[in-house]
């Protein structure tokens, strides 16, 4: 009988932090002790990679005993350092960490995660009706109920109003009316950005310090958009920008990885790998789940969902336990 072929997982994070702790306990993430359950569940199911071990399994050049399994966090949160850096280097398990560099070079909140915080802070009626009544100021564009489906596809753990609204702010207005939208509303509802910045993301010393323990930093574009929503020129500037200020603040790194902002396959095309080819990055992972087989594309990496990890990573090499023993 052959031996089962084996695959890559690789695991989506986001906010990992002690929530009912934290001045916004509504925002979606992982608690600190469940991202420490979920790694030595994982651990016991998969080989725990490195990005090298990855890419040298997508190159036919390492056949692992059982499944292998990858860890990634995007945002370049304060989090990853505080809480998560600690559980990964006790386990000795390297995770690899996606900056956008604009949020640490200029101190600037991300449009997604204004988004995220005010939705935190604000009951969502209210917040919506704040959004909608200061766009209809600037345009006249409005949510279209034919994007439903898209959306709810696009964003499957929040409610189908929630995920409407998301789906409508981050694909279907333009750039300039969002920014201008969520600065004024975060300006209203949360304060200083710089100050919220400095707070929210990681500084770059505390990077440097995650290289130094054995994690890998990536690069998560310089402003976040949806790159497929740029001009191939536009693109080239965003990305171009990010890997230079990685390389200028990061120490060397064997591997640079990159990171879609936002993920979907609609929201980078040919040119964007194109871009991300040229600038010397050796990957790049997207939020489309499933896992990964040697051989596949590195530049359409797909993802699953911590909150699918139970459901989705269930190696055939290794017994699962019940439910109920989980």
């Amino acid at each position: 009988m052959s031996k089962p072929s084996t695959a890559l997982w690789v695991v989506t994070y986001h906010y990992v932090r002690d929530l009912p702790r934290t001045r916004f306990p509504r925002i979606k993430g992982r608690l600190v002790s469940e991202l420490d359950e979920q790694a030595a569940w994982l651990s016991e199911r998969c080989e725990m990679a490195t990005l090298q071990s990855a890419l040298a399994f997508l190159a036919g050049e390492y056949e692992p005993a059982r499944d292998l399994c990858l860890l990634t966090f995007d945002d370049g949160l304060k989090d990853h350092y505080t809480n998560v850096l600690p559980i990964l280097a006790r386990r000795r398990i390297q995770g690899l960490f996606f900056i956008s560099t604009v949020c640490l070079e200029q101190h600037r909140v991300l449009p997604v995660h204004k988004n995220h915080f005010l939705m935190a802070e604000l009951e969502f009626g209210k917040y919506r009706s704040a959004f909608l009544e200061h766009l209809a100021t600037l345009s006249n564009e409005t949510p279209d109920p034919a994007d439903l489906e898209e959306a709810k596809r696009a964003y499957p753990w929040d409610n189908p109003d929630v995920a409407a609204f998301k789906f409508f702010l981050n694909y279907r207005i333009s750039e300039h009316l969002r920014v201008r939208v969520l600065d004024a509303l975060f300006e209203e509802f949360l304060g200083d950005e710089s100050k919220f910045a400095r707070e929210l993301y990681l500084d770059w010393e505390e990077a440097r310090q995650m290289q130094s323990q054995g994690m890998v930093i990536g690069g998560h574009s310089n402003n976040h958009v949806a790159l497929s929503s740029l001009s191939p020129e536009e693109q080239e500037m965003d990305l171009a920008t990010c890997a230079q200020v990685l390389h200028e603040r990061l120490a060397p790194q064997a591997f640079w990885p990159f990171c879609y902002p936002y993920g979907h396959s609609y929201s980078f095309d040919a040119v964007t790998i194109q871009h991300l080819r040229a600038l010397g990055f050796m990957c790049s992972f997207t939020t489309v789940p499933g896992a990964i087989g040697a051989g596949e594309d590195p530049f359409t990496l797909r993802r699953v969902d911590t909150n699918d990890v139970l459901k989705k990573i269930q190696p055939k090499q290794v017994a699962v336990p019940a439910a109920s023993e989980r």
